[in-house]
């Protein structure tokens, strides 16, 4: 008797704790989460179950719109199909949670830690998850329009089937992913993230922001990189085979050991980068290379005509066949460079350094 009316107690505590919010959990739905530990299917919304433990909870299909889950113990809980919009997660314990298919439009999850979480088409749009820990995580189908994932980790996560439209991923860390069978990440802000062996081949990333990332190792081979702002990016050795780069913001950029083989880059602003690599057949046509640094890139058979070449650094460039046709190439330095072969017709000279180059003398 004095047990069931402690029941009816705490039963009435939990009641007082969310009255005249805008949600109200089911009277009974309550008192039997409290009696097993799981309430499936459920309505607790606007229900205040802070610092509860949950460990492993069946709380799938619940209803939990506004609900209070400070502290609260969800590690191993299945919300799966859960309705989480306006719930208060703060320093809520997630690991490897289950919320396949939940909806947390729009929720509060700065810093969060959901490490090998399980999140199969959870709709998280709008969601604040700067700072969140997500590795490991299953994160097929997530729905992330328009999330702020500023500074998470997203290491070794499944991304397949995501969507990433207008996301922030500002300094994340999205080293070692493979995102080629993402549903789309188009004018999404990648700037300042790491991207070490990252896989984006053949993904259409226009409207991307990609400024002063790291990006080391990473597969970009047939992207679509049409217009995309990568100032200050610093590449070592990325794939860019096929890749289109035609009118993109590269300023400032720092690319090494380049694999550029047949890809467009026509109108492309590099003024002040650094390009190095295996650039043959390159298409350059009408791009800023304005103080560029070209030293020893194999340039064989590129298409540089209308670039401006201004002070740039060619010294023992490859320039064999390469098609110069008005190029700009005043104060550039063409030190051993070799211009074998090469079209120059109506390209400017005006005090270029040319000790040692070859094919030169010819023109």
């Amino acid at each position: 008797m004095r047990a069931r009316q402690r029941l009816i107690l705490g039963t009435a505590g939990l009641l007082s704790m969310f009255a005249g919010a805008a949600f109200a959990a089911e009277p009974a739905d309550l008192e039997r989460l409290q009696q097993s530990g799981a309430c499936p299917n459920c309505d607790l919304s606007g229900a205040d179950l802070s610092s509860m433990r949950l460990m492993s909870a069946d709380l799938s299909g619940a209803d939990l719109r506004g609900a209070t889950l400070r502290k609260t113990i969800l590690y191993r809980a299945d919300l799966s199909a859960a309705d989480l919009r306006g719930a208060d997660l703060d320093r809520a314990s997630l690991g490897r949670i289950v919320l396949v298919g939940a909806d947390l439009s729009g929720l509060e999850l700065s810093d969060a830690r959901l490490l090998n979480a399980d999140l199969r088409r959870a709709v998280l749009r709008d969601a604040r998850l700067d700072g969140a820990m997500l590795e490991h995580s299953d994160l097929r189908g997530v729905d992330f329009s328009g999330a702020d994932l500023s500074r998470a980790s997203l290491r070794h996560a499944k991304l397949d089937g995501a969507i990433f439209a207008n996301t922030n991923l500002q300094q994340a860390d999205l080293r070692s992913l493979d995102m080629r069978k993402v549903q789309s990440i188009g004018a999404s802000d990648m700037s300042g993230a790491r991207l070490h062996n990252t896989r984006l081949d053949g993904l259409d990333l226009r409207g991307s922001r990609f400024d002063l990332a790291d990006m080391r190792n990473p597969g970009l081979a047939k992207a679509n990189l049409h217009g995309v702002s990568m100032t200050g990016v610093t590449m070592r050795k990325p794939d860019l085979r096929q890749a289109v780069l035609d009118e993109a913001d590269l300023r400032n950029a720092d690319i090494v050991g380049a694999k550029l083989v047949g890809a467009s880059a026509r109108s492309v602003q590099l003024a002040s980068a650094t390009l190095q690599g295996n650039l043959v057949g390159i298409d350059l046509s009408g791009s800023d290379l304005k103080r560029a640094n070209l030293a020893s890139a194999n340039l064989k058979d590129a298409r540089l005509a209308d670039a401006d070449l201004t002070q740039a650094n060619l010294t023992s460039s490859n320039l064999y066949a390469a098609d110069l046709t008005n190029a700009k190439l005043n104060r550039a330095n063409l030190r051993n460079a070799n211009l074998r072969e090469a079209r120059l017709d109506g390209a400017t000279l005006d005090g270029a350094v040319s000790d040692g180059a070859r094919g030169l003398g010819d023109k």
